[in-house]
């Protein structure tokens, strides 16, 4: 196949596979996408008869691979045993190993992204985007896993996104601070070939380290970053005996170095008659991250709970921490779910029946991946059911809260209750002294209070005789007034005078009865 034929037959396929048309095997990105910075490199190694394995070469360069693919086919063993370990995306490299393997484009797309058509181009969501009976006619597995990394510099706010693959990392907020740890989506892809002669090769595609993090869909803004495995990364998990011979470890830089080191170091504990041997150290690294995954989500989930118990004094959380909390809580619930949903998609691409929980007694092997698996999906199943829970602890206290709220909104209601009686009190008292003294006054106003109407002269009786009615009078009207308003209503009426005494009325008579 020439490089003209594989470039029809990825147009001729984008109709069997939509993602094919926003790949960037159908075309080139003029602006940020992911991939378009990637740096890529190819290490080739290959495994002589005796089983050793010769130092890895690296190619950098689309036309030195196509060129040393093209050498060793014509030079190389007619048996041989070889590893190509891909680090990064790109058209060319893809076009190039394509047309040399003769592999189907989507061992490429898969690879790029889960999602076939998004609004954002580096959506991505859990699971397979193929029904799993199509696992069998497929000579590669696509395997998404999640890096727990801790960045050197803390992000500032959710959106985040490595330059290179244009992966999402998931960034957690812990009791209000933002968590120097993120979990960056990662995907390893694995096809071999078997060859005449007893021979076979391998193309593993893995995902670049993070060295740049971008805050937006632009690929403008962003910050470079110095990556750390969260608690110092994975366990070497090879038998302990051959640990003792390289007891360096992997060194936890990338993928790629990863496997590069176990190829190097431990190809004696493979099976080199067949190549999905190789991929028992893919399957381990991956569970293995899946495993330090879950480790830091129990961390969250107990950091929260150990600031909840043995207090008797829950002011410290107010009404917006709880909301708080609860929003966190709500994120950790979608994260567990996409993570089942990966783990069960790596689980059904590997044959690993989707059982709760791994029957240790049929291990017999550390190369055993079915019981990895399966533990980890029953721990991740606990780990959704302890985040469900702690939701629930949070509801409560959002209650508590609330409650909390409602009482001291009551009391100071209550303190403005009493405030307005005292002062509508005081009114009452002003209006009754007003009542009073506004007859007298204007009797003595009328009279001038001199001569004869002076207190102790002859006409003073008519002072009180003018007085008393006007005071009666007036004590009068404003009842009346008084009586025409009804509760709920803001005009005067008569009619209100009247149902108001004669409620006045029935309420008298039946005290009256009662005493």
């Amino acid at each position: 196949m020439t490089a003209e034929s594989y470039e029809e037959l990825i147009k001729s396929l984008c109709a069997s596979d939509p993602r094919i048309r926003r790949s960037i095997l159908n075309k080139p990105a003029k602006v940020w996408k992911p991939w378009s910075r990637a740096q890529v490199r190819v290490l080739a190694l290959h495994f002589n008869p005796d089983g050793s394995v010769d130092s890895p070469k690296e190619y950098t360069d689309a036309s030195t691979l196509a060129a040393g693919l093209t050498r060793e086919a014509a030079l190389g063993s007619p048996s041989p045993r070889s590893v190509y370990l891909l680090e990064g995306l790109s058209g060319e490299f893809a076009r190039v190993l394509g047309d040399q393997f003769q592999l189907h484009p989507s061992v490429f797309v898969d690879h790029e992204r889960l999602t076939p058509l998004s609004d954002r181009q580096t959506g991505e969501k859990g699971g397979i985007p193929f029904l799993p009976s199509a696992i069998c006619g497929r000579d590669h597995v696509s395997l998404k896993y999640h890096e727990p990394l801790v960045f050197s510099q803390r992000p500032t706010g959710f959106r985040c996104l490595c330059d290179t693959s244009g992966r999402h990392i998931a960034i957690t907020r812990l009791m209000g601070e933002i968590s120097k740890v993120g979990i960056s989506r990662r995907k390893c892809t694995f096809w071999s070939q078997s060859l005449a002669l007893g021979g076979w090769r391998c193309l593993i595609i893995c995902d670049p380290p993070i060295r740049r993090i971008l805050t937006d869909h632009t690929g403008r803004s962003g910050f470079n970053v110095v990556t750390s495995h969260f608690n110092s990364g994975y366990m070497d998990f090879v038998p302990l005996s051959n640990q003792m011979k390289a007891p360096s470890g992997p060194p936890r830089i990338s993928m790629v170095e990863d496997l590069l080191f176990y190829l190097q170091n431990h190809y004696d504990t493979l099976d080199l008659d067949h190549p999905k041997s190789v991929r028992i150290f893919v399957e381990k690294i991956i569970a293995s991250h899946f495993l330090k995954l879950a480790e830091f989500l129990q961390s969250n989930t107990e950091v929260v709970l150990w600031h909840l118990s043995r207090r008797s004094d829950l002011t410290p959380f107010g009404v917006s921490t709880a909301e708080e909390l609860w929003s966190d809580v709500q994120s950790w619930k979608r994260r567990v779910a996409e993570y089942q949903d990966d783990l069960e998609g790596t689980m059904l691409q590997l044959g690993v029946p989707l059982t709760h929980s791994p029957d240790t007694s049929r291990i017999e092997n550390w190369t055993d991946s079915t019981a990895d698996f399966q533990h980890l999906l029953h721990r991740f199943r606990q780990i959704e059911k302890r985040v469900i829970e702690l939701g629930n602890a949070i509801n409560t206290l959002a209650t508590l809260a609330g409650n909390r709220v409602s009482y001291r909104t009551g009391e100071l209601s209550l303190q403005e209750a009493e405030r307005a009686g005292r002062e509508a009190r005081s009114v009452k008292a002003l209006t009754i002294l007003g009542i009073v003294f506004l007859p007298l006054s204007f009797s003595a106003s009328l009279f001038s209070m001199a001569d004869s109407y002076l207190p102790g002269r002859s006409q003073f009786w008519v002072y009180f005789a003018l007085s008393l009615p006007l005071l009666g009078f007036v004590i009068v009207l404003f009842s009346i007034i008084e009586l025409g308003y009804m509760d709920g209503e803001m005009k005067w009426s008569l009619r209100s005078v009247i149902e108001n005494t004669r409620q006045n009325l029935i309420w008298r008579k039946s005290r009256n009865k009662t005493l």
